[in-house]
């Protein structure tokens, strides 16, 4: 009997990480049951970081590049990522690609009801530059903590008071089997999601062309297309994880329809952006100009 070819695939340590890295190698293994598919854990920069309590990372490397170095190392084949995550320049001798289906994107708020009825004076944790800016430009939320952790830490310094209320990515929630947290999904029309939120991502080493083939079938176009939209228009503003931006190109089937916003780090002052093309490139094109030319690059900076 011949055996069966193994696929060592890397990511993050925490339970989510794991799930999204499985997501990944079940969808896999329905299309080539012949591989052997094992995870191999990495704690990242980031991570340690995080756990730790110490001031946020300073850019999104710190929660890839030892997983990338596994990969250029040869101690793993695939690495699965949340593509928020992924820094717009990466490694060339690795690929990175869209995977799957994109979760839901948006925010959600867990330990009040209402958005909308936020008593200004309560604790909201966040460790995001963006939730906070448009914390305080939606509804003057000015009393928003630091936060740090996996979604696991957070949630438990919520129930132990520590929070009255905090902001999480829906799909971490979705994935960890945690809707029943939610108590509140935001409008990412309104609350525009981080780029990319929801969508993962693949990386392998570029000269692999079987593990190239091996990705193809989990790939959709529309998916790769609004993320290309996203992830674009943030290297055109020079932006990074620290940047209170939100970009988000929704996908309805027969247009996509970009929402941007880009707050100064107070969320005093914003510009917003929502246009549509049934083409995602000349949207991407498009977005990125029309921000250039009302000044969000300052706007960042400010």
């Amino acid at each position: 009997m011949k055996a069966k070819r193994e696929l060592r695939i890397a990511s993050r340590a925490s339970q989510l990480a794991r799930i999204q890295a499985e997501l990944v190698g079940n969808a896999i293994n329905q299309n080539f049951p012949n591989l052997n598919i094992t995870y191999v854990p990495v704690t990242t920069t980031g991570d340690r970081s995080a756990e730790t309590g110490n001031l946020p990372p300073n850019n999104k490397d710190e929660f890839v590049k030892e997983i990338e170095e596994s990969l250029l190392k040869d101690a793993a084949d695939l690495a699965v990522h949340s593509l928020k995550d992924v820094p717009s320049n990466t490694p060339d001798e690795l690929s990175v690609l869209t995977v799957l289906q994109r979760e839901d994107p948006r925010d959600v708020l867990v330990g009040r009801a209402n958005v909308f009825c936020l008593d200004p004076s309560i604790k909201i944790g966040t460790s995001s530059p963006r939730r906070k800016a448009l914390l305080n430009f939606r509804f003057n939320s000015n009393n928003v903590a630091h936060i740090r952790g996996n979604v696991d830490t957070r949630l438990r310094k919520l129930d132990s008071e520590e929070y009255d209320s905090i902001l999480l990515a829906a799909a971490g929630l979705h994935r960890l089997n945690l809707r029943d947290r939610i108590d509140s999904y935001l409008d990412p029309s309104n609350f525009v999601p981080a780029p990319c939120q929801g969508t993962l991502a693949v990386q392998f080493r570029r000269d692999d062309v079987q593990m190239a083939s091996t990705i193809a079938p989990l790939q959709n176009s529309r998916v790769e297309a609004a993320a290309g939209c996203e992830r674009e228009i943030v290297r055109t503003l020079n932006a990074d994880c620290t940047s209170p931006i939100g970009i988000y190109c929704e996908d309805r089937g027969t247009e996509y329809v970009l929402h941007a916003i880009v707050l100064n780090s107070a969320g005093t002052e914003t510009m917003e952006l929502k246009i549509d093309d049934q083409d995602a490139i000349r949207l991407t094109s498009n977005a990125a100009k029309s921000l250039i030319a009302m000044g969000v690059e300052e706007l960042l900076h400010s």
